[in-house]
This record gives C-alpha cells, sequence and structure tokens, in this order.
C-alpha cells in the first residue's frame, strides 16, 4: 500500500509537470449553443488584457448575434486563412500566423470544429494541441454533446449523433473548465427572439437539441462533467502532497471488443466506468485468425483510434479462440473487471454459450460486466458483409464440386469398395473444404455428401429413401463424421493461418536483427530498413534521415511534392504520426511515423501504401513499430561507437598537442637561444672579440639558424600532407641524382659522416617528385647519422626488385627494438636514448612515410644485416613501361 501510494503521488506529480510546461488551457463549456460561452471567454479575455496580457482572437463565431460582435470591439483579430474546396473559397483559422504571432493568449472557439480538407489537421483541437505546444495559452468553446465519451448517451437522450467529437483526455489536460449556465426556458426565450440562431436554423434547432427535457438532460451532464474534472484536480493535488487517504489497491478494466460489430459504444462506456471508478483500462481485440474485410479493418482501426483518444491502452491478442486467448492475459495483467458486449445468438451453433457466460464460468475472480447496444446504435451498426456471415461464397461452390467429385469417385469404386469405406472418399471432400474455405462451406459441403450418398450409393438408387438399417447407420456415421471434422479442419486452418503469419512477422525481424549485426553505418542502416519494410508491407517504403542534412533513402525519381514536405517537417517537430490514416495532413498521399531517441527525431519513415489499402492494419503497425525500434537500438550504437571514436581521437589530438607544444617549446627555443646567445656576444663584445671568435659566432648563428628553418620547414610539410594540399609535380628522375642530391645536404650538417653507396646496374627511371623524394630520403640519413658512432658509416644499397625500385639506408646505432619499429613513424615520437635524442623533434620519419606514400611507396625499419644498428626500407614503384624491361 506504501508503494503504490508513493506510485500515485509520482503520477501526480508528474501530471502537474506536464500541465505546467506549454501553453495553458482553458474550456469554456456549456449545455447547448447560446447559453453564452463566447461571451464569457471574451470578457474573460478582456479582463487578461486589462492586466498587460498581450491578447489576440484567432476565430470568433459570432453566427450573426450583435452583442457579440459588440464584445470583439477592442481585440487584435488575426486574419483567415483563404481556402478553395470544391471550387469554393472557405475561411478558416490560419494556424501557422497564429504560431508566427505568438500572442501570450489566443482565443479559439468551437472547439470540436472539423477544419476543412486540405487543412494541416482534420480537427480544431488537433490545432489548439500545437499551439499548446508551442507555449500559447488558448481559451476555447465547447458544448458537453461533442465529448466523445458522452456521445451514446447524447444518442439516447436527443436520438442524434453527434460527429463532430473531442478526446476526453484532451478535455481533462484543460487547466480551467468554466461552466456557462443559463436556465433552459430562459435558453428557448433567446432562440425565440432569433438570439441564437438566424431563423432559417431556428426551427431546425427546435427538432434537435432545442426542447426542454433535452436541454435538462444536457445540463446535467454538463454539471457532472464539471463537478467530476474539479474531482480529479482535487485528488491530483492531494496526491501530489501525500494528503490523501489511505488507497487501495486499484482494480483494473478490460473492454474486449469484436471486429464484427460496431463496439464503440462500449469503449465510450468504459471510458466513464474507468474514470468514476478512478481505474486503468485496456481495450483488447483477439485476433482468431479469420479473414479480414476491409469494412472489418476499418472498424477495428475507428474502434482502436476511439480507445487511444479516451486514454485506453490498447492491445491485439493472436490466438485460435477469444476464450482461450483472453483467460491466460486476465491472469498475466491481473485484470479483474471486464467490460463485454451481449453479442447475439448463434443460430448455426446454439449450443455454444454467449462469451460473457463463459468469462462467468471460468472461475477467475472477475467482475464481468455485459451491455447491449440500443435500438438507435444498432441501426447505426455497420452490418459485416455477407460472406463475412457464412463464410467464403467461393467455399459453397468448392464444397459442391468437391461432393460432385467425391460421388463421381465413390460410383467407379462401388463395384470394389463397401459403403463404409467409401464414406472416407465424401469425408475427405468435408475436410478439404473445411481447410481451404473454413467451417460454414464444410458444413454445407458435409449436408451435400450425406444426400449425395443417400441419392447414389444407398438403395434403392437414385431416391431419398433407405431400406437397410446398415445404409441408415452409415448415412448417419458420414454426417457426423462430416459435420465434426469440417468445424475442425477449419479451426486447423485458422491456427495455421495464424502461425504462419506469425512465422513470417518473426523471419522477417530475425532477418533483419541478422543484417543489423554487421551495420556501421546509419545510411546503411536506414537503407536496410527501408528495403525491409518494403518487402514486408509490400509498397514503397522511405526514410528522411537528419543526422546531417535532410536525405531521402533510398532516393526517389521526382522530389517530394510540397504538402508531402510539410507533413515530414510536422512529423519531425511533433514526435507524431502525420499523412495519410492520420488527422494531420491526411490529404498527402503518404504516411510518415517519426523515429524518436531521448526526445529528438532522428529520422521519419516514409510510406506510400495503394490506394485499395483504406486502413493501416495494427499488424503493420506494430511491425513498423518493432523494425523501427531495432534500428534505433542499432543507431545508438552506431552513435555510441562514434562518440567513442570522437572521445579516442580527442585524446590522441590532445597528446598529438602536449607534443607538439613540448617540441616546438624545446626545438624552437634551443636555436633562438644559440643565435640570441651569439648576436649578443657580437654586439657587446664586438671590439673585444678577435676575427675567429667572431667567425665562429656567425657561424653558430648560420649553422641554428638553417636547424630552424629546416625544423619549421617540416612542420609545414606535416600540414601539407595533414591536409591532404600536397601536389605531386612528377618527372622523371634518377634514383642516383637523388640520393647524391640528398648526401651532399647531409654533408653539410653532418661533415663527419660518410656515406657509402651501392647501387644495381641499368637501374630505371622513377617518375616522381624529386625534391619531396629527396627530403623524404634525406630525413632518413639525418636519422641515421644522427644515431651513427663516430668514425661508422651510413650504407645505402639501391635494387630493383620487380616492379619495385628498393632503397635501404642501415647505420651502426643502437638500433630499434622490434616492438617500436612502427611506431618510430608516429608524429613526435623519439626513441627514448637518453641525450642523443635532444635535437630530434620526432617529425622526420613521420613526413619520410607521407612523402613516400604519395609516391604510392612504402617505407619500414627492420634491423641492421650484421651487428647493431637500424635498417630503413624505401619501396617505390616503377612505371608499367619500365618495370617490365
Amino acid at each position: 500500500m506504501v508503494t503504490d501510494s508513493r506510485r500515485q503521488q509520482a503520477d501526480a506529480l508528474l501530471k502537474n509537470l506536464q500541465q505546467q510546461q506549454g501553453g495553458q488551457l482553458k474550456i469554456f463549456l456549456g449545455a447547448a449553443p447560446g447559453v453564452g460561452k463566447t461571451c464569457a471567454m471574451l470578457n474573460a479575455a478582456r479582463e487578461r488584457m486589462q492586466q498587460g496580457t498581450a491578447v489576440m482572437v484567432g476565430l470568433v463565431e459570432t453566427h450573426g448575434r450583435a452583442d457579440t460582435e459588440a464584445l470583439l470591439q477592442g481585440f487584435e483579430l488575426l486574419p483567415r486563412r483563404q481556402l478553395d474546396y470544391q471550387g469554393q473559397q472557405l475561411t478558416e483559422f490560419d494556424l501557422d500566423a497564429a504560431l508566427a504571432a505568438k500572442p501570450a493568449l489566443l482565443l479559439v472557439d468551437e472547439l470540436a470544429h472539423s477544419n476543412i480538407p486540405g487543412s494541416r489537421h482534420k480537427r480544431r483541437y488537433q490545432d489548439i494541441a500545437e499551439l499548446l505546444a508551442a507555449g500559447i495559452d488558448v481559451y476555447t468553446t465547447i458544448n458537453v454533446q461533442h465529448i466523445a465519451s458522452l456521445n451514446d448517451l447524447v444518442l439516447q437522450i436527443s436520438g442524434i449523433r453527434v460527429k463532430e467529437t473531442v478526446p476526453d483526455q484532451f478535455i481533462d489536460s484543460a487547466q480551467q473548465l468554466v461552466f456557462v449556465d443559463l436556465a433552459p426556458n430562459h435558453l428557448l426565450e433567446r432562440l425565440q427572439q432569433g438570439k441564437v440562431y438566424v431563423a432559417d436554423y431556428a426551427a431546425l434547432a427546435v427538432k434537435q437539441f432545442f426542447q426542454l427535457e433535452t436541454l435538462t438532460a444536457l445540463r446535467e451532464m454538463a454539471m457532472k462533467l464539471v463537478m467530476s474534472h474539479v474531482d480529479a484536480q482535487l485528488k491530483t493535488e492531494q496526491d501530489a502532497k501525500a494528503r490523501g487517504s489511505d488507497y487501495l489497491i486499484k482494480d483494473k478494466l478490460l473492454v474486449l471488443i469484436s471486429n464484427r460489430r460496431d463496439h464503440e459504444y462500449l469503449i465510450r462506456i468504459g471510458r466513464r466506468v474507468a474514470e468514476k471508478r478512478q481505474m486503468p483500462w485496456v481495450v483488447v481485440w483477439v485476433d482468431t485468425g479469420q479473414m479480414q474485410y476491409q469494412s472489418t479493418q476499418q472498424r477495428l482501426q475507428s474502434a482502436f483510434a476511439l480507445a487511444r483518444e479516451l486514454g485506453a491502452q490498447t492491445d491485439i491478442l493472436r490466438g485460435p479462440s477469444t476464450l482461450q486467448t483472453i483467460l491466460p492475459y486476465i491472469t498475466e495483467h491481473r485484470i479483474n473487471a471486464v467490460l463485454v458486449g451481449a453479442g447475439t445468438k448463434r443460430v448455426m451453433q446454439p449450443w455454444r454459450k454467449p462469451l460473457y457466460q463463459q468469462l462467468i464460468n471460468s472461475g477467475l475472480p472477475l467482475e464481468v460486466s455485459v451491455y447491449r447496444s440500443g435500438e438507435s446504435a444498432q441501426q447505426a451498426r455497420v452490418s459485416a458483409p455477407a460472406s463475412g456471415t457464412f463464410g467464403q461464397k467461393a467455399g459453397y461452390a468448392f464444397g459442391a464440386l468437391f461432393t460432385a467429385a467425391a460421388s463421381a469417385l465413390a460410383l467407379a469404386l462401388d463395384q470394389w469398395l463397401q459403403s463404409g469405406n467409401l464414406v472416407l472418399i465424401f469425408v475427405l471432400a468435408v475436410v478439404l473444404c473445411g481447410l481451404k474455405y473454413g467451417a460454414r462451406p464444410a458444413i454445407f459441403t458435409a449436408l451435400l455428401s450425406f444426400f449425395s450418398f443417400n441419392f447414389f450409393l444407398t438403395e434403392p438408387y437414385f431416391t431419398f429413401n433407405v431400406n437397410k438399417n446398415d445404409d441408415v447407420a452409415t448415412l448417419i456415421f458420414m454426417l457426423v463424421i462430416g459435420m465434426t471434422c469440417g468445424p475442425a479442419a477449419s479451426r486447423i486452418r485458422q491456427q495455421l493461418l495464424l502461425l504462419k503469419e506469425a512465422n513470417r512477422y518473426s523471419e522477417l525481424q530475425r532477418d533483419f536483427a541478422q543484417q543489423l549485426t554487421v551495420i556501421h553505418q546509419t545510411d546503411e542502416l536506414w537503407t536496410i530498413l527501408a528495403t525491409q519494410l518494403t518487402q514486408a508491407l509490400r509498397c514503397p517504403v522511405h526514410l528522411v534521415s537528419f543526422d546531417s542534412d535532410q536525405q531521402l533513402i533510398p532516393a526517389l525519381n521526382q522530389p517530394l511534392l510540397a504538402l508531402d514536405q510539410a507533413m515530414i517537417d510536422w512529423s519531425r517537430r511533433h514526435q507524431q504520426m502525420a499523412g495519410r490514416f492520420s488527422d494531420t495532413l491526411n490529404a498527402s498521399q503518404w504516411t510518415a511515423l517519426p523515429l524518436v531517441v531521448q526526445g529528438k527525431t532522428i529520422a521519419v519513415i516514409v510510406l506510400q501504401f495503394p490506394a485499395t489499402v483504406q486502413v493501416l492494419r495494427p499488424d503493420d503497425r506494430d511491425l513498423i513499430a518493432t523494425l523501427s525500434q531495432q534500428a534505433v537500438s542499432v543507431w545508438q550504437r552506431i552513435s555510441l561507437n562514434t562518440e567513442l571514436e570522437s572521445s579516442k581521437l580527442k585524446a590522441e589530438m590532445e597528446q598529438l598537442r602536449s607534443a607538439l607544444l613540448s617540441s616546438v617549446s624545446h626545438d624552437l627555443r634551443s636555436p633562438l637561444a644559440a643565435m640570441m646567445g651569439s648576436a649578443e656576444s657580437l654586439q657587446v663584445l664586438d671590439q673585444q672579440l678577435s676575427k675567429e671568435d667572431r667567425n665562429e659566432l656567425l657561424s653558430t648563428i648560420m649553422l641554428e639558424s638553417q636547424r630552424l628553418d629546416r625544423y619549421i620547414q617540416n612542420l609545414l610539410d606535416m600540414t601539407r600532407l595533414g591536409h591532404g594540399t600536397l601536389k605531386l609535380e612528377r618527372d622523371w628522375v634518377s634514383v642516383a641524382d637523388i640520393i647524391g642530391s640528398a648526401k651532399q645536404r647531409l654533408k653539410r650538417f653532418f661533415p663527419q659522416v660518410d656515406v657509402e653507396y651501392e647501387a644495381a646496374p641499368d637501374l630505371p627511371l622513377l617518375y616522381a617528385h624529386a625534391a619531396l623524394l629527396e627530403q623524404g630520403l634525406f630525413n632518413i640519413l639525418e636519422n641515421a647519422a644522427k644515431y651513427s658512432p663516430d668514425g661508422e658509416p651510413v650504407r645505402v644499397w639501391v635494387s630493383q626488385q620487380g616492379k619495385v625500385c628498393r632503397i635501404e639506408i642501415e647505420d651502426s646505432g643502437p638500433g630499434i627494438p622490434e616492438v617500436l619499429r612502427e611506431k618510430v613513424f608516429d608524429m613526435f615520437y623519439v626513441v627514448a636514448d637518453g641525450d642523443s635524442k635532444r635535437h630530434n623533434t620526432g617529425m622526420g620519419l613521420a613526413i619520410c612515410r607521407g612523402m613516400i606514400g604519395a609516391h604510392g611507396g612504402s617505407v619500414k625499419a627492420t634491423s641492421a644485416r650484421v651487428g647493431s644498428g637500424s635498417r630503413f626500407i624505401v619501396e617505390l614503384p616503377l612505371p608499367e613501361t619500365q618495370a617490365g624491361d
């Protein structure tokens, strides 16, 4: 009980938080037109305007009433939107203009209004929901007969089915519900005086809602609704502050609907029961594998849409029978109240008990409530197709054909088989018909087989008389077996269809999951998801990705229409379904479903179902949701990997930056310090220095400036390599010339180091950038010279290995450990060798690999052929014209 109390407190706090976010909604509720809702709304808005609030009238319907028009004076009016509908120019509330103006308070009359086809939303309350989400406060009006859950009750009171309704869930979201009241007799007087409707409409209104008993009943309904709303707000405040009394564990209501009957009235009753008893509720339909027609699919979709509008959860179960499927569900979800329709008598199966009776006899601790729709609701009920009541029409024709074939075969075998064996031929026909077309055609086939067997195979032949007792027993046996096997075969068929459909979805999900395991790019993920949905739904499916720029995957041959693009943008912003099969921009031929991760829309699925498809099946919706959820999980994995790679790259860049700063601070400072010291000595001690000392200082300045120039050049080369701006101006050059030039440069900086050069005869020319190639080889020679002991030469070998020119440079230094031979080519990496690295920046070998790689070659480090030391092997590709010489 403590846990339940805490949960109620958390739910109440969450509800308060949700109401505080966005704009505030205030609804002026009346029992009928003319009670003064619009006037009360305008007067309340004028008070807000006098307090300094920016108020704008989005839309107010005056219906020609002078007093209402007078109240509009002083308000800023929002221009209406002009729409062309069936050749007529009509005006409608301009939602985009209201969002652009974004006043603090907007007045929008007639909440239950249906928008003109072609508008963004189908209903005006959806426009207001978008205004509230944008942070705009809204005042609006509604009559009690437009509340969705009261639709059937209004029908019983007035005999009129109100088509324009507003979901109770939207009414519940209002922060204030103001009841505008007027006594029924006074309202009738206003109607007669022409203050409600003009004369043409007044006479019609008297025949509809404007009758004393009807107005009184509607007034009572409005009062109860406002009281219920106030009680709910009070309870929410008490729960949020934990001031409520001891709370009991709530019941849970299950509303069981059928696709063969109009059960919307049952859903509305369920809403009222759940609201009155403050209990969660769920609407369930059981798919037993029977054929679904367009009318039944539309009816089922409409029922589920209504249930979601009224705040219920919806679920679809699959099983061989409703009772066998629903009982485990009731036990698992701890449901203790079931609301079910009374149903109709089974003419074909009078021995079967109604479903509610089976639930009562199930032995579960259930409260079963049974409701039967009124006569007016029955008149509005959409009848099932004739083929849906009696099975498939083709089944009867094929049943007759199967019976004829069985009769012909039995007559042919009559001389060799006994009548008891011939019966099996007819039973086989019954079973085949049941497996193919269902129970009712199978029963028809069994009866037809009975008469055929009697007519053709029992004495006296070609009559329906029976003389032998054995033949009578045979006929009865055949009829019982046929009547039993036919429905049994039908049930097997239904289970097979259910299993086949379930296996199809399972295989689709399994194949999709296998494909997702090897995906590492978001574009590839969206392509596979679109392909899988296209195969599953048998219609074009595309995804609009928002990873960088908006991108349609796979691409369309022609761009989307402006309406389709607006649908996608709305679905992305509001994270709701839009387009066909929805109430938002449903003039589009496409349907948009957003993929949302942590409040962010990462992509939008757009589907184009054929025109013959009139409803989005719940199975298809579930499949789309399942595959989309799997894709979202993979997208999160890819995003996480990308973030990890980015973090790793940032860490490496930070390490590189630290190494660069360290290297720059050392290698720039050392030559600059030497140059500054020598220059200062020349300036201060100019007269006291000998010519030899002066030349030595000048020589130091020259050498250190050259070393500084080489360092800066190395930085520039690395920048050019890193940004890909290094351009190769190739020409035919000799390997000997390049190495000779590099040796001369090395001699200027390391005059004490000898270079031993050995080349194979008849070496081909290289097609390369001579200066860059020389710089790369010079960096290796310089590295070898730094680490070679005094008196030890640097050895260079050049040879041709097939289509490759191979250059080997070897020193006699301490060598490079095997584990570090690849790392020496990293930026700013220097082998730890004490003071010998003091003039090494760690960029030379990295630059060398970049320049050699720019020519399509490679460079690697290994051990010397003899003794200690390192050997660098450079391989450069030879042009095709010379490689084969």
